[in-house]
């Protein structure tokens, strides 16, 4: 489909969050497959991606497909983080969960994730493309799977497996590759759908968003609790959690997405302090926060940083 658009009414929807999530957890239900995330992955197009999708397509260049969804991939998966670190000599494209499985209690998922994300990357951009995507270096999270050899036949480059992050890494000089499908008008007309999009999804946020900016907004200010939540937003605890469960999530559960998130770009920091850190996150102290992290991200946060940073 590349080159071919739709006309700018047929892609004005997003998917509501999460829709990667029952994708893979419909396929694992569906089959028995060794690696069902990345056998997912690798089948996405950027039709997939809806709207932001088609606006990357009709960009001039990778850079510019990528500039539109870092602003509009709020519409389609508001979960997912990503990242574009850019060096001399090469880019990385990073993505991950905001909330991820808990890699102690259910393995399986952090590892299809993994998968998912990181072919999903490069699946997309070959469709943008139209075939090749070429880069130096898959990075996955996972560990080494049984069957290395479908992962490296898939990315078509050397894969590194325990990685501090999911992603790509490829040569600065692929943001300037240009688009087969770039149309600058039909660009522009879907990019100010986009912001007539995202603006009224922002103006009809649901709990969920009004929680999490409240999250945000008392780090660094002690426990943030459900109660002292609910009191800023004029409703009782109670009422809170019903609504917070009408949308699909738990307090608690929201409360470390927020956490996860400020700690990974604080251990990123120079000079982080982990006491400070944990006392700014709301944890009463420093064994807490490490207990917490673990649980996230399946490694102490000092491992975290040394493999970021070694990245």
């Amino acid at each position: 489909m590349v080159g071919k658009h739709l006309p700018a009414s047929a892609v004005d929807g997003y998917s509501p969050p999460g829709p990667l999530e029952r994708l893979l957890a419909g396929a694992i239900d569906a089959e028995r497959d060794p690696n069902p995330g990345l056998r997912l992955g690798r089948e996405l197009h950027y039709t997939s991606l809806h709207l932001p999708g088609h606006l990357m397509a009709a960009s001039a260049t990778l850079e510019q497909a990528l500039d539109a969804w870092f602003r509009y991939q709020e519409l389609v998966v508001p979960e997912l983080e990503f990242r574009l670190s850019r060096g001399e000599h090469h880019c990385a494209l990073t993505v991950d969960a905001s909330d991820p499985p808990d890699s102690a209690t259910d393995p399986d998922g952090s590892l299809d994730r993994d998968d998912l994300l990181v072919a999903a990357l490069v699946a997309v951009g070959r469709s943008l493309l139209g075939g090749r995507l070429p880069i130096h270096r898959a990075l996955l999270r996972r560990p080494v799977p049984a069957t290395p050899s479908d992962h490296e036949r898939f990315f078509d480059c050397p894969v590194r497996f325990g990685a501090a992050r999911n992603g790509i890494e490829f040569s600065p000089a692929l943001l300037g590759q240009p688009l087969p499908g770039a149309r600058p008008r039909y660009r522009r007309h879907l990019e100010h759908r986009a912001g007539l999009l995202l603006a009224r999804r922002q103006r009809e946020g649901g709990i969920v968003a009004r929680v999490r900016a409240r999250l945000r907004a008392g780090l660094g200010h002690g426990a943030v609790t459900v109660e002292r939540v609910a009191e800023d937003l004029g409703m009782t605890p109670r009422t809170l959690q019903r609504r917070l469960r009408d949308e699909g999530i738990q307090f608690a559960r929201l409360r470390d997405q927020v956490r996860m998130k400020c700690a990974c770009q604080h251990l990123l920091a120079d000079g982080c302090d982990m006491q400070a850190l944990a006392l700014y996150l709301g944890f009463s102290d420093t064994a807490n926060f490490y207990h917490a992290f673990k649980r996230w991200k399946g490694c102490a946060p000092g491992e975290y940083r040394r493999r970021a940073l070694a990245s």
